[in-house]
């Protein structure tokens, strides 16, 4: 009896065991977390279908050739309608019948409205209420120069995201910025200001306003992966290209809040860029954490007790990153999320023991 005892109890710790390497295999299998390939980025020149996340702001948004507008005047009370379609021109006019021409180009859709209903007056004797909508964004050209595949001028809707635009150029190349971006955009003086704006803070929610909506006339430039403009380097464009081919990702996966691909700095460390990645999941494995790094064609993976330099303040123990490295940051085999995930598994084991050694 005692050996059968024993025996069961060997059997539910091997059963929790092999049910903890089940679980992470399963979801390593299916967390569908794969690296980004600058490959696989949009190449095509011509704008796609633009879909807007948030509405257009009438007090914001200037008109220009192209703009596709509605016009609706209600006439008498609701008694009459009169509906009408028409685009801004290249000349900035629009064109109403018993009007004439009226310019549009450079006024604000509120701007726009006020004019119309004013210049529309004069024709009706009764009282009518109208509305201007805009039914679709004028397409803009906009200049994209530095580490991106394609530089040169892009076409695409008003008030699009640079991101967006980088990705319908082709994305950046390797040994360029996917962090930075530079733009060249006159003010209201009409005099060129550069800003640098950090596309992470967009992405991670921090700071929507960094993926900026691009205007028409900007210069976009995107920088080497140090942070170097091509266009303040030293040399002709064949020294430039040099830059093209080194690697400049770091990869965070395993038991992290955000894994994925993340640019690589100079000088950080494996601690950096778990926290980069959000920081370790309440089942991580800390003192598991890998660094797999390929050398001369051959890959060598690093073992770091990430646990000893996050809370036990060993700062020597951390190990300097560097393009291209693959950290992964493994599930605690015996981590449960609750008493009744654990409670759950010793059952599950109790089952199958009765069932194959009973």
């Amino acid at each position: 009896m005692m050996i059968k005892n024993k025996t069961f109890i060997a059997f539910i710790f091997l059963s929790v065991y092999l049910a903890g390497i089940v679980n992470v295999c399963f979801a390593a299998g299916t967390s569908g977390i794969k690296p980004i390939n600058t490959s696989d980025s949009i190449s095509t020149r011509a704008a796609p279908n633009f879909i807007l996340e948030k509405e257009i702001t009438p007090a914001d948004y200037m008109l220009g050739p192209g703009d596709k507008l509605d016009l609706h005047i209600i006439l008498s009370e609701g008694d009459a309608v009169v509906d009408q379609s028409f685009v801004i021109g290249a000349d900035g006019n629009v064109f109403f019948p018993k009007v004439g021409a009226i310019f549009l180009s450079g006024l604000s859709l509120s701007q726009a409205k006020d004019l119309l209903r004013k210049k529309i007056g004069s024709i009706y004797d009764d009282k009518f209420v109208l509305y201007l909508l805009l039914a679709e964004p004028k397409k803009i050209k906009v200049y994209l120069t530095g580490m991106v595949e394609n530089p040169g001028p892009v076409v695409v809707y008003d008030h699009m995201r640079v991101s967006e635009v980088i990705s319908q150029a082709g994305g950046v190349v390797s040994g360029g910025s996917n962090r930075y971006v530079f733009v060249k955009r006159k003010d209201q003086n009409g005099v060129y200001v550069t800003k640098r704006y950090d596309l992470y803070r967009a992405f991670r929610n921090e700071d929507i306003t960094q993926d900026f909506a691009v205007l028409a006339g900007d210069v976009i430039e995107i920088p080497d992966a140090d942070g170097n403009l091509l266009s303040q380097i030293d040399g002709n464009v064949e020294d430039k290209q040099l830059l093209r081919g080194r690697e400049t990702f770091v990869y965070v996966y395993g038991d992290v809040n955000s894994s994925g691909r993340f640019e690589f700095v100079p000088g950080k460390t494996v601690a950096d860029y778990v926290s980069y990645a959000g920081g370790p999941v309440q089942s991580a494995n800390l003192s598991g954490t890998t660094v797999t790094r390929r050398i001369d064609n051959r890959s060598s993976k690093y073992r770091i007790n990430l646990s000893d330099v996050l809370y036990n303040g060993k700062a020597e123990k951390d190990m300097e990153v560097m393009g291209g490295d693959v950290i992964s940051v493994p599930r605690n085999f015996f981590y449960f999320s609750d008493f009744s995930s654990f409670a759950s598994m010793v059952l599950t084991a109790v089952g199958l023991y009765n069932t194959f050694w009973k």
